[in-house]
């Protein structure tokens, strides 16, 4: 269930990121601003994924990370960075390592 709590946390995060330009009256960004939110769920899951790889305990398998960091790559590149493609897939991946891998 943790698993889950994170991965919905990071989709929030994702999420609440970009509602808030969406959200304010104007003009969509442009510009670097821009720029920052076609790539932040790349780099953002990517992040999160990586953060499982550096944690010290000598019982944590690594490979569902490695495998969540690889689905969310795959999915960014596949879904041209789309939010909804990163972190599906790399969803996806994890749990298809937790099942395959045990």
């Amino acid at each position: 269930m943790g698993d889950l709590l994170l991965i919905l946390a990071m989709a929030a995060v994702t999420y609440g990121s970009r509602v808030v330009f969406l959200a304010g009256h104007g003009e969509p960004p442009a510009g670097f601003a821009k720029r920052f939110l076609d790539r932040f769920p790349l780099a953002l899951f990517a992040a999160l994924a990586a953060s499982i790889l550096v944690v010290p305990d000598p019982g944590f398998d690594a490979r569902h990370g490695w495998a969540a960091l690889a689905g969310a790559a795959l999915g960014g590149v596949l879904t041209k960075r789309s939010l909804y493609g990163v972190v599906g897939f790399g969803f996806a991946a994890y749990w298809l390592a937790r099942w395959v891998v045990g």
